[in-house]
């Protein structure tokens, strides 16, 4: 969770640099200074964020300590998005200069920019103190040091594939048809000229959207009517070269040799033209629509009918995507909780190896609040116990105290 959130605060710091360049704005004095700052130091805990993932849960203060790092990446998040605002509305004043009334006096825009570019340089010293409280608490820890990552769009999330085992899956069926249905609706009038349509399922970590994907993605219905399906596991780092090619050979079914983006989307255009797809884009983080745009104009060249399924636990990637119908995954229910819980715990044993686990066993899978991903986790956990007294350890375990804990749970060493 938190290597997710301080690499977006990283990319948005590294994309106000670069907006900085193109647009010669200097709207806060030594920005790129200030930038630089705040990145080197959040590259610098970014590399004990391993180790402290392992720790979270087992010691609390460790907890507490990514909880305040992942605050102060969110509040990045935020001036920097006060400072775009800023930044465009001092655009529009310079564009506007010469119709600005006489009756105005000039003095006041440019009081307005100063209190603008003082009240964001104040924010960035505060965020810059609390980051040093946070690099200081580190060293407290002695945390394990990664070799240090020289290219941040480098991802270490693992990727998704489109093979699911249907008969380990419970309680998406209803989810799984409502999608179907859209993804196979017809589009008519303009909406035939608007390129392919995109639909988002959206919801927290461990909630099972990748899943849910893979079960449209392999129903009967959806084979029948796509004349192309191509599955991309975008992940944290939206690689345009990267997402470009492998859309390409899984249209292509060959391996590409070309590394240039221009060149692969034109390719990619050819390859999909007149044809009808469905196109899923599996884990989405950015929220830069600069680095979706390209793909729209070659993805447009596809048949009247193709679809982009997103799943991405963030509304705001799904808005930035065009997306025209969001999908909210829920949590499972108790019963299916429960139903997922038992497949994955009791896989290969008799009713009668389990009988007196299963009420202990409930009260695991409601705990786990419906978040099909802990219930794997901890069912896969509970395979290899036999005991009732180690069942009821787990269940009395001091895990379930702490915030997010089912957001996470795969961290669990026991």
């Amino acid at each position: 969770m938190a290597e997710a959130v301080v690499f977006m605060a990283l990319e948005r710091l590294a994309d106000v640099v670069q907006k900085q360049i193109q647009e010669e704005v200097n709207l806060v004095r030594g920005v790129k200074k200030e930038v630089g700052y705040l990145s080197s130091k959040l590259n610098t805990i970014r590399n004990v964020l391993d180790d402290a993932e392992r720790r979270r849960y087992k010691d609390k203060t460790v907890h507490n300590w990514l909880r305040k790092l992942e605050d102060v990446s969110y509040d990045i998040d935020d001036v920097l998005d006060e400072w775009n605002y800023a930044l465009r509305k001092l655009q529009i004043e310079r564009k506007n200069k010469h119709k600005v009334c006489p009756i105005i006096p000039s003095s006041c825009l440019c009081f307005n920019k100063i209190a603008t570019r003082r009240d964001i340089a104040k924010k960035i010293e505060g965020l810059k103190q609390r980051l040093n409280v946070i690099l200081n608490e580190k060293d407290e820890f002695k945390f394990v040091v990664n070799q240090p990552i020289d290219d941040p769009r480098e991802s270490t999330r693992a990727q998704s594939i489109s093979l699911v085992e249907v008969s380990d899956i419970h309680g998406r069926g209803d989810d799984k048809d409502i999608l179907v249905s859209k993804l196979k609706q017809e589009v008519v009038g303009q909406q035939l000229q608007a390129g392919p349509q995109v639909i988002s399922i959206v919801g927290v970590g461990g909630i099972g959207k990748t899943t849910l994907a893979q079960l449209i993605y392999n129903d009967e219905r959806i084979v029948k009517y796509f004349e192309l399906k191509i599955w991309v596991c975008v992940s944290d780092v939206f690689d345009e070269v990267r997402i470009a090619k492998a859309i390409l050979e899984s249209v292509k079914k060959e391996s590409s040799d070309l590394k240039e983006l221009e060149l692969l989307l034109n390719c990619l255009k050819d390859s999909i033209s007149g044809k009808k797809f469905l196109l899923v884009l599996d884990d989405v983080w950015t929220e830069d629509h600069t680095k979706w745009e390209p793909f729209k104009i070659s993805l447009n060249y596809g048949a009247p009918g193709s679809k982009i399924l997103v799943t991405t636990r963030s509304e705001r990637v799904a808005r930035m995507m065009g997306t025209i119908e969001i999908h909210r995954l829920g949590q499972l229910s108790d019963t299916d909780s429960w139903l997922l819980m038992k497949h994955v715990a009791f896989h290969g044993r008799s009713e009668a190896d389990y009988k007196e686990l299963q009420e202990i066993g409930k009260k695991i899978a409601d705990k786990c609040k419906g978040l099909p991903l802990a219930v794997k986790v901890l069912g896969s956990l509970l395979r290899f116990k036999d005991t009732k007294e180690e069942w009821e350890s787990i269940l009395n375990n001091e895990i379930w105290q702490l915030d997010e804990a089912e957001v996470d749970l795969f961290l669990i060493c026991f």
